[in-house]
């Protein structure tokens, strides 16, 4: 079993995230856990600070019915939530993170920023909520442990980094140092033809995407 974890907007009904299911799908079930403020899902967004709870949640539901390997992969702030996930559960048996941020409210590049004007403004608010269809909870100054911080806790379990070179979210530096924080427990793809995240996903990456997640956790557990 596979568990997708969309990026921040991101849902079961987006078109780019169904077709990457599609992919996907050719190798293993997939379920899609919308996380909290999003799509279906009830309650508010809180930028990572309780995400990790849904991905637990979608993994217990998996285990329940009888899946006996279970994978996660997140695509951007979904990538940063299955990384935090898999370090403080450890409970799936691999963990792939697409187009990840190292750290919680970055503002590298101009499109981070305006990202943080949506979030941190109420004029913003309002738009992710009208807009984006986006809910989200009060900002408050508690921080929690980022991706960078846990990513030596996540082996043995094996990890996957996958990340685009012309990204315009988030530069190199942050995959390379997640791998560097994961040791010999990472495998990184740099991608030069890939942007970011779901919706610029290559057919031919999602494939191979698809075919590490299996053979990852068939060598963990037979």
């Amino acid at each position: 079993m596979i568990i997708f974890i969309p990026g921040f907007t991101g849902h079961a009904r987006i078109a780019a995230v169904r077709r990457l299911v599609v992919r996907l799908r050719r190798r293993a079930d997939v379920l899609v856990v919308e996380l909290r403020g999003h799509g279906r899902s009830a309650g508010r967004s809180t930028m990572g600070a309780e995400e990790v709870a849904d991905v637990a949640a979608g993994v217990e539901w998996a285990r329940h019915r009888g899946y006996r390997r279970v994978v996660t992969v997140g695509f951007s702030f979904g990538a940063a939530v299955v990384l935090c996930h898999a370090a403080l559960h450890h409970d799936v048996d691999a963990v792939a993170a697409v187009s990840t941020p190292s750290r919680w409210f970055v503002r590298d590049t101009p499109i981070m920023r305006a990202l943080h004007v949506l979030v941190e403004s109420l004029p913003g608010r309002v738009v992710a909520r009208t807009v984006y269809k986006v809910r989200l909870a009060p900002l408050t100054s508690d921080i929690p442990p980022s991706p960078l911080e846990l990513m030596p806790r996540i082996a043995p379990i094996p990890v996957l980094l996958v990340h685009g070179l012309i990204d315009h979210y988030f530069p190199i530096e942050h995959p390379l140092a997640l791998a560097a924080a994961a040791g010999d427990n990472a495998t990184v793809w740099l991608e030069p033809d890939f942007a970011h995240a779901e919706n610029r996903l290559p057919v031919a990456l999602a494939d191979r995407l698809g075919r590490w997640l299996t053979e990852a956790a068939a060598e963990v557990r037979p």
